[in-house]
């Protein structure tokens, strides 16, 4: 298990900030005690920490696919047997970390909601589910939702458009829980309407539109208006797990998704910030309150230069992208800290010195005689919050977007001027991360870095897929993938990166082998996952 910690050095400060009561639309710190239909909890968290193998208040899913037939499936897992929660899931697409789809998530207590992910027959991705548990928008039982296109770069062709809604990663963060204990009522000795909306009878919760839209879809500021709808700050408690099935193909890959807790002064899971934002396309004002995402902030809040120390030029003369509720809240939006521009981006650099490394190496396979195949995937979930391309410029330079993360006095930058470039998204620096090979039986190639832009490894966008095969891929990637070259037929590999404070990453490496002995009734086709190991900084 990895357990992995910010340091406390200045968050307890700013805890003590969030804990003043400091309240602004969406983002409210609780008080109390306890919860009650007046008080939404104290929140105590004061850090971030990220934990394998445990629950979370935010859970991130590196990658999901539905390219070539293949089927991705999450699984949530509200593990809180005292409260229910209210969980944003958000679909990001590969190129640029572009929401493709979000829905709001009601779980009861111990309950579990899953949805699959395919390609309609437009080509779009689609999400159903016939989950019993309640959502907002309302997601009817097998009806497919399609993904949207439209903050995808309009000048993609329909077919590349849908093609690009059919790779990239997940994130589900709770935005409030929902208690099961009498605190409500004329007596406070009643359950909350909206935790008997979302709690099963015979398996089937009830979902009462009315008391659902009476509580999520109106936003507030006020502590005592939250509470009095059945909510409190988030405790965190859901965990996830994923895979994807290649349906033609007869194989599955499966993971679990990397937790991030909000923590206490102790280090153990805590409350966090109430942050339940309405799933509406309503106007945000002051988004940078909220989110350090550099296309959703205000005028002049995000630059189109920047330096490793984080000396700026060229800000925006407007928001890139008109920010909505529904982008809210996102892994920036700050949980521990008052609701203000610096939180955000000190929010999405304390995440990203969490995920940050500076090398990461798996194993892969090739052998002819299985038909092996191996891709690795390589996401970067708070990248979008460092940089992001902007589709109105048709000039590549001045098409990468950059926040300040984090924010000034922070330290260097995570993603600057010197080490992106525009492809088709915005990627780390080409000929920048050195590369080495090794095999089973011990041989190493010398530690290089690739020449040829085609072949370059780089990470781009919010995720890449590095294949070792330039004709067999694992997982079928047409928008993010990459094609390395390998010298043995089996073994293992490693990446650097050069940069001093590393790259936040995650990812997966994925392998599929065929058994050409298979006789009529026998499985032929395997799938395997392995998670990068990993060197931070």
């Amino acid at each position: 298990m990895k357990v992995k910690t910010i340091s406390g050095a200045v968050s307890a400060l700013l805890g003590t900030l969030a804990m003043a009561g400091v309240a602004h639309a969406g983002v409210i710190a609780g008080t109390g005690a306890t919860p009650s239909s007046t008080q939404l909890g104290g929140t105590d968290a004061i850090s971030f920490k990220v934990a394998e193998g445990q629950a979370g208040h935010a859970l991130l899913v590196p990658y999901f696919t539905a390219q070539n037939g293949q089927m991705s499936v999450l699984h949530l897992v509200n593990t809180d047997l005292d409260n229910g929660k209210v969980v944003k899931v958000r679909f990001r697409g590969a190129n640029n970390g572009d929401s493709l789809l979000s829905v709001h998530v009601l779980l009861s207590p111990g309950d579990v909601w899953t949805g699959a992910v395919t390609a309609g027959a437009d080509g779009l991705a689609q999400l159903t589910t016939t989950d019993r548990s309640c959502t907002l928008p309302h997601l009817a039982q097998g009806v497919a939702q399609p993904f949207s296109t439209g903050r995808l770069d309009p000048a993609w062709t329909p077919e590349v458009m849908a093609a690009n809604t059919r790779e990239g990663a997940i994130e589900a963060i709770v935005m409030a829980d929902v208690p099961q204990a009498a605190l409500y009522g004329p007596n406070g000795a009643s359950q909350s309407v909206l935790s008997v909306a979302i709690q099963q009878v015979k398996e089937v919760a009830p979902c009462s539109e009315s008391v659902l839209n009476a509580a999520l879809m109106q936003d507030t500021s006020s502590e005592a208006v939250a509470a009095s709808r059945g909510l409190a700050a988030p405790s965190g408690q859901l965990s996830a797990t994923w895979y994807v099935i290649d349906v033609p193909g007869s194989t599955t890959f499966s993971g679990a998704a990397t937790a991030i807790q909000a923590i206490n002064n102790t280090g153990l899971p805590a409350r966090g910030n109430y942050m339940l934002f309405p799933p509406t396309d309503t106007a945000v004002s002051q988004p940078e309150r909220y989110t350090a995402d550099p296309l959703l902030v205000s005028a002049g809040l995000a630059t189109r230069n920047k330096d490793a120390q984080g000396n700026t030029a060229f800000p925006t003369t407007a928001a890139v992208v008109l920010a909505r509720y529904n982008d809210l809240p996102d892994l920036s939006t700050p949980v521990y800290l008052p609701a203000t521009a610096d939180s955000a981006r000190a929010t999405a650099g304390d995440l990203s010195r969490l995920l940050a490394v500076r090398e990461f190496k798996n194993q892969y396979v090739l052998d002819d005689s299985i038909s092996a195949r191996t891709d690795w995937v390589v996401a970067t979930p708070t990248k979008r919050y460092s940089v992001a391309k902007d589709y109105s410029q048709s000039d590549p330079s001045n098409q990468r977007v950059y926040s300040l993360v984090p924010p000034s006095g922070g330290g260097e930058q995570y993603f600057h001027s010197l080490n992106t470039q525009v492809r088709d998204g915005v990627c780390s620096r080409g000929g920048s991360w050195s590369f080495r090979m090794g095999s089973r039986d011990g041989s190493l190639t010398p530690e290089s870095v690739i020449s040829d832009a085609a072949s370059q490894p780089e990470s781009c966008g919010a995720l890449s897929v590095l294949s070792f095969s330039d004709t067999r891929s694992a997982v079928s990637s047409s928008v993010a993938r990459k094609t390395l070259q390998g010298t043995f037929s089996n073994g293992w590999a490693i990446f650097r990166m050069p940069d001093a404070r590393g790259i936040p990453l995650i990812g997966t490496a994925f392998t599929k082998l065929s058994n050409p002995s298979a006789t009529p009734g026998v499985a032929a086709n395997y799938g395997l996952t392995f998670p990068h190991v990993v060197k931070a900084p």
